[in-house]
């Protein structure tokens, strides 16, 4: 285990951590006290080795030993390694820390990117039909296009400038998304998708978000995409990704009442070669018994539309806040 290092080392360390194979331990609650983050009592429920911590204006944080998420003010947010345990406190690899919670519990930077022009991908389309239900015989990509129709009509209304990947039933190739995101000069992207489970599984459910794995970091999905350690273009925005991705998840979760199945990371071809912000999500199970019927519906796909857009404006004034 490595000893607790000084809060500017943190910040200004990450880089030589990021080649690094594997990252010494810190522990948690002294590092988080350096962001301004004090311990906070424990509540009902918590499980023995579980640390809470937070302050006004900043998130709370809660930890349990050996897990390999946090959650950050509810929303699962999963890490590269679980949560380790020394001496009575609960450690976290320096990496997680760089890459996860200095983001999400310090004020950005002062240079920031915009947020006024977006481009939505609506997923597959034209010969790829994505996920299909079977019996209600509807396809993701309708339905990915439909949301993302709703949702541009909504940001629209709040100010925004949206555009789309594609505004009918036609295909896209994969490596073709991202340049798209360049030519528009788009301040933001968001991939929307809906999941599905191995054949058979009617009962796999919830909401997740992805962000591109940080260099140095691994994917979520272990066995999905490139060598970790390969940096990416999508790579010079990973706080801001993840602060979309936490601001969007957040809003999903709240207003549908959805499984949490967390902020993930992966190296997708839609992620990895972006010049601006981007998020791919995942709005829940076309082969779930009941999300299947809920995507079916077009009252529900509205509310995840909602969704989505107040998660991008709560997004858009984090960047405006001094």
């Amino acid at each position: 285990m490595g000893r607790l290092v000084a809060f500017a080392s943190c910040l200004l360390g990450a880089a030589a951590a990021l080649g690094a194979a594997a990252t010494p331990d810190i522990f948690l609650g002294d590092s988080l006290r350096q962001l301004g983050l004090a311990p906070l009592a424990r509540a009902a429920g918590d499980a023995p080795l579980a640390e809470r911590h937070g302050a006004k204006g900043l998130p709370t944080f809660v930890a349990e030993a050996n897990k390999d998420y946090l959650l950050v003010e509810g929303v699962k947010v999963y890490l590269d390694d679980p949560i380790g345990q020394l001496r009575g406190k609960l450690t976290v690899t320096r990496i997680d820390y760089d890459k996860v919670i200095v983001p999400l519990a310090w004020r950005l930077p002062a240079a920031r990117p915009g947020s006024q022009r977006i481009l939505l991908d609506p997923g597959h389309g034209g010969k790829d039909p994505g996920k299909v239900h079977g019996t209600l015989n509807y396809t993701e990509k309708a339905a990915t296009l439909d949301t993302a129709l709703r949702l541009k009509l909504l940001l629209e209304k709040r100010g925004f400038e949206v555009l789309l990947t594609r505004d009918k039933d036609v295909a896209i190739d994969l490596d073709d998304r991202a340049p798209m995101a360049t030519k528009a000069k788009a301040d933001l992207f968001v991939s929307l998708h809906y999941n599905g489970g191995a054949a058979g599984d009617t009962t796999s459910a919830g909401i997740e978000t992805y962000c591109l794995t940080p260099t140095g970091q691994h994917s979520t999905n272990k066995a999905s995409g490139r060598a970790d350690l390969t940096p990416e273009p999508g790579n010079r925005h990973d706080l801001f990704n993840l602060q979309l991705a936490f601001n969007v998840q957040r809003q999903l979760l709240a207003q549908t009442g959805a499984e949490d199945r967390g902020i993930r990371r992966a190296r997708f071809a839609v992620l990895r070669t972006l010049t601006c912000p981007g998020i791919l999500i995942e709005g829940g199970f076309v082969s779930s018994r009941v999300e299947g019927a809920q995507i079916a519906n077009a009252a529900y796909r509205q509310k995840l539309a909602q969704a989505i857009a107040d998660g991008i404006a709560d997004y858009a004034r984090l960047l405006r806040a001094k």
